[in-house]
């Protein structure tokens, strides 16, 4: 079972969590939404109603664009675009 992804094309914050999946080669099932009429299964798993929504096969819900960025990167990132900010933090102190 893959993650289903619900998406809104224009949506800025759906568009970078998309780039992110994408980049990361995470296959993903896509639905995508109109705002006018948003899906049932959707509110079902996030009632705030934005998206991007990220619904994981262990029914984890990850509804912050940042958050599925984070998710996917954590999955493969070829490149090294993964940085753990406390990382940063520990570095600033040494």
């Amino acid at each position: 079972m893959l993650p289903i992804l619900y998406s809104f094309r224009r949506c800025p914050y759906a568009i970078r969590a998309r780039m992110a999946i994408n980049y990361a080669g995470v296959p993903v099932v896509l639905r995508e939404v109109f705002l006018a009429d948003k899906p049932a299964s959707m509110l079902a798993v996030s009632p705030k109603g934005t998206v991007p929504v990220l619904v994981l096969p262990d029914g984890t819900v990850i509804d912050e664009s940042v958050d599925i960025m984070h998710w996917a990167l954590r999955q493969h990132d070829p490149d090294s675009w993964w940085r753990d900010d406390s990382d940063v933090e520990t570095q600033a102190l040494v």
